[in-house]
């Protein structure tokens, strides 16, 4: 039994007729005819009291209609069902509560599964959970070690805080520095940074600040000014090139995030290739 054959019984049914049947199918009549035969033997009944002129659904043949309806639309519901879950499964949203591990993450993901189509979003740190459990997220990146009935997550990269000193400041000579050094400095910050820009606010209050909300017009200022900012250790594009500056390490314990990976376990299975290389490549960064 195949489910051309069924399709070929209901549009039968529908068009109350063989040759217009044969017509719609776009077959010939004859070969509708010897379709619908070979369903007959399949089901050990006929199905069509005939007479030389016609064929007539019988009352076996009502039956196997109303199946045949039924079996084809699951039929249907399953190449939706399907088609819903491959585009689950190739569409990846990442929400994350920094973005310089985003950044680093999405651009390795898109190298290693260049068909998934990834998008992201940096939310308050406080709507990271509702966000997987709404399924909005599919992964995040998250300080929260999550282990409830519905989310789990594995360690995933450390992130630290560096300053980019000018040269010319006596700080430059440090090998290391703490929050407390750069109170009263004047510090450029980019301020879309996640939890980064309240926690450091918290623990260097003293500071002058001056504030940048485009990540554009921040690098394209601090590139040509060359004054103290933040750096993420994960910022690749500072360290080729520190002509003008020293990159120095906040050794305060707060200034290094460990960050994890979280993910609804429902949907462990789907991801299970991305969480492996994950957990295999993250080490390595």
């Amino acid at each position: 039994m195949e489910l051309n054959q069924l399709q070929q019984l209901v549009v039968i049914a529908d068009e109350n007729a063989l040759f217009r049947a044969a017509k719609k199918l776009h077959i010939s009549q004859s070969a509708l005819t010897r379709s619908i035969q070979r369903l007959e033997d399949e089901l050990g009944m006929q199905l069509f009291d005939r007479s030389h002129n016609s064929m007539k659904l019988n009352e076996a043949g009502k039956l196997a209609v109303r199946h045949a309806r039924i079996v084809l639309r699951e039929a249907d519901a399953l190449v939706t069902g399907l088609d819903a879950f491959r585009r689950q499964i190739q569409a990846l949203h990442v929400v994350t509560c920094s973005p310089a591990p985003l950044w680093k993450l999405t651009a390795e993901l898109s190298k290693q599964f260049p068909d998934i189509h990834i998008t992201s979003a940096m939310p308050d740190e406080n709507e990271i959970v509702s966000q997987l459990l709404s399924e909005k997220a599919s992964i995040a990146i998250t300080r929260q070690e999550i282990h409830t009935d519905q989310i789990e997550s594995i360690p995933f990269i450390d992130e630290r805080t560096f300053m980019l000193i000018p040269v010319s400041d006596s700080l430059s000579h440090k090998t290391s520095i703490h929050f407390s050094d750069l109170n009263d400095k004047e510090i450029y910050e980019y301020t879309n940074t996640g939890f980064w820009h309240p926690l450091l606010r918290n623990h260097i209050q003293r500071a002058h600040y001056i504030e940048y909300d485009d990540i554009m017009v921040y690098l394209s200022v601090i590139i040509t000014q060359k004054p103290m900012t933040f750096v993420s250790g994960l910022a690749q594009e500072f360290r080729a090139d520190l002509d003008g500056w020293v990159r120095v390490p906040i050794v305060d314990e707060v200034a290094t995030a460990h960050l994890r990976i979280a993910w609804l376990k429902k949907n462990k299975p789907m991801l299970s290739d991305i969480l492996n290389w994950v957990s295999e490549t993250s080490r390595k960064w």
